[in-house]
């Protein structure tokens, strides 16, 4: 955070969040800010504690929505009965599907809450330009540090790639495109947030957005993706123990 000291450990007591917030508005020059996430949980402060200060300030016209990143469906329930969450942001693609079998997606569809997949193209790996010979920078990119981007892991990962490319071959698209577009379809209420430091990445993924697949489609691609076990965990140990299970 810009003006004060940065923490490595989780602080979402009420007075942090509220320097938080403050030092958000001052940095961006507005006076209330669209959406405003907890990305990871402090276990030390109860979530109804967080979810009462974000309702506090929502009331002051600082904030207008809240939500969470990467927690499970009781929190977000707990959390949703003090201020109602607008969105839960969670990592989410053709290669961690875990929000299928934890309960988090079923839950943002009961409660009406959206869905916001981050890393939807696992880090750039779906969009089929990685591969075991890719160098990351090590000053920029933490890539070169997590178990699913050694170079073992991407040549036998690869395979994943393969079958989307020979999927979009003959519809004329692009891995990274099936891959944005399959969220999409998946529900109405998840809208995958994809970086991209290049207006052609963008204006690729942006082109996802008019794709609409059958369900014979949707079938065909998550029976074919399914078949090829992923090799590596996503995080190391230490970002894995800072994830809700």
């Amino acid at each position: 955070m810009n003006g004060v000291q940065v923490k490595t450990e989780e602080d979402s007591t009420p007075a942090n969040i509220r320097l938080v917030c403050e030092n958000s508005l001052r940095n961006l020059g507005v006076e209330t800010l669209g959406m405003f996430y907890q990305h990871r949980l402090d276990p030390n402060t109860p979530i109804e504690m967080v979810a009462d200060t974000c309702g506090e300030l929502i009331k002051e016209g600082k904030i207008l929505h809240w939500g969470m990143c990467e927690v499970n469906a009781e929190t977000i329930r707990r959390a949703h009965k003090v201020c109602p969450v607008t969105a839960i942001q969670s990592e989410y693609h053709f290669m961690h599907r875990t929000v299928e079998e934890n309960g988090v997606l079923a839950l943002c569809e009961e409660l009406g809450i959206g869905f916001v997949p981050y890393s939807p193209l696992n880090r750039g790996f779906l969009g089929g330009l990685i591969n075991e010979y890719t160098q990351f920078d090590a000053s920029n990119d933490n890539r070169q540090t997590l178990p699913r981007f050694q170079p073992e892991a991407i040549r036998d990962n690869y395979r994943i790639v393969e079958v989307l490319n020979a999927f979009g071959r003959i519809r004329g698209i692009t891995p990274a495109q099936i891959s944005l577009a399959w969220l999409m379809n998946k529900k109405p209420f998840i809208v995958p947030i994809p970086g991209t430091t290049k207006l052609s990445h963008l204006e690729e993924n942006l082109r996802a957005c008019d794709i609409v697949f059958s369900a014979e489609d949707m079938a065909e691609l998550e029976k074919a993706v399914a078949a090829i076990p992923v090799v590596g965990s996503r995080y190391d140990a230490l970002q894995e123990s800072k994830i809700q299970k």
